[in-house]
């Protein structure tokens, strides 16, 4: 109740699964619609899922009808899409760039694996390299972790698999998290531009 109640500045709700974090932000939502205390369309929520961003904007919808239309709620990743596909030339990107997945990434890595020799190993685990080289890229890689052929392997390929992602004009779903930031950071203009278009932002989950 107290958090349905609240209006503005920072508030951290801590609860476990089932227990109605996302029924509360439904809540908040709908009364500071219905209150005017903002605009749908000056609401930002973040989720974890696809699922869950509709069934937050359709329970909003059911609660405050017409005037919760344009309420933006999306995960993470199609957050970062949409700010890309807005600043695409200020990212270094073409604004008809693509989305690859994980299978995708496993593909390019195996292609670039080849031209690479390493006498100690003659087969990778592909997918635990791409988890080594998107842990470099957003700077989460264990400290203090055993150098083996694996680490050797994630060092030489990551540049050449940001380079390839960049020829191909492509992003990978790391990439949709990871550019939007680097774009935030060298454009404080842009990011002010993105601050100014809502004046609530609510993140249903974090991890």
């Amino acid at each position: 109740q107290k958090a349905v109640k609240h209006n503005y500045g920072p508030l951290l709700i801590l609860a476990g699964a089932g227990s109605g974090k996302t029924t509360v932000l439904v809540s908040r939502t709908g009364r500071m619609i219905s209150e005017r205390v903002a605009r749908a369309q000056d609401i930002c929520v973040l989720t974890f899922t696809n699922k869950a961003a509709r069934e937050l904007k359709h329970r909003v919808g059911v609660k405050v009808g017409a005037s919760g239309q344009g309420l933006w709620a999306g995960t993470f990743h199609s957050f970062g899409l949409q700010i890309l596909r807005r600043f695409h030339k200020h990212a270094g990107l073409s604004p008809y760039f693509g989305i690859v997945d994980q299978t995708d990434c496993n593909a390019i890595l195996k292609d670039l694996i080849k031209d690479i020799k390493n006498s100690s190993k003659d087969k990778f685990d592909v997918d635990k390299i791409l988890n080594m080289i998107n842990d470099r890229r957003t700077g989460t890689a264990p400290i203090n972790e055993a150098f083996d052929e694996y680490h050797e392997m994630a060092d030489v390929l990551a540049p050449k698999f940001a380079k390839k992602l960049e020829h191909l004009g492509v992003v990978d779903f790391e990439g949709l998290l990871i550019k939007p930031l680097t774009l935030f950071k060298e454009n404080p203009d842009i990011l002010e531009k993105v601050q100014n278009m809502f004046t609530q932002v609510m993140v249903d989950e974090f991890q």
